[in-house]
């Protein structure tokens, strides 16, 4: 299925939808295929993508925990004794940030740049609270190599 191209691409050129306009590989594929940039991946790289997104489930249920501790001031109670609830929200919102770094770095990942997603998910693994499956999974995809240029 092609369509018209946009007005600001190159010469009114026809492309597939399904095309990413910069490097002509296959993007947002349907029916199970394996994503752009996957498919000469090491072992150690989906290993990765598969911890990433581990962590970012993991750091949302964090989150709301967080948030639940944070925010459960009601009326005749207290929440919990020796919390604060502004450290507490500080905390929710930092671990946030880092759920982003982690999403950021699934997709850097998915998109076949595992030195990228790797920073991304060292970032994500040293704001607090410390995330030890983020900070493997991105020394894997750090130290990782394209099965293509191994020798």
């Amino acid at each position: 299925m092609e369509i018209q191209a946009e007005a600001g691409d190159q010469g009114g050129r026809r492309v597939d939808p399904g095309t990413h306009a910069s490097s002509g590989k296959k993007v947002n594929t349907a029916g199970g295929e394996e994503r752009p940039g996957m498919e000469n991946m090491e072992k150690e790289v989906r290993i990765a993508r598969l911890l990433i997104t581990v962590s970012v489930i993991f750091g949302l249920f964090v989150v709301m925990t967080l948030l639940v501790i944070g925010i459960n001031d009601f009326p005749g109670r207290h929440g919990l004794p020796g919390t604060s609830r502004t450290g507490t929200l500080i905390l929710a919102a930092v671990k946030a940030a880092g759920i982003g770094f982690g999403l950021a770095a699934y997709r850097a990942i998915t998109r076949g740049e595992p030195h990228r997603g790797g920073r991304y998910a060292l970032i994500a693994s040293v704001l607090p609270p410390l995330d030890l499956i983020a900070l493997f999974a991105g020394f894997l995809a750090l130290f990782s190599r394209r099965e293509d240029r191994a020798g």
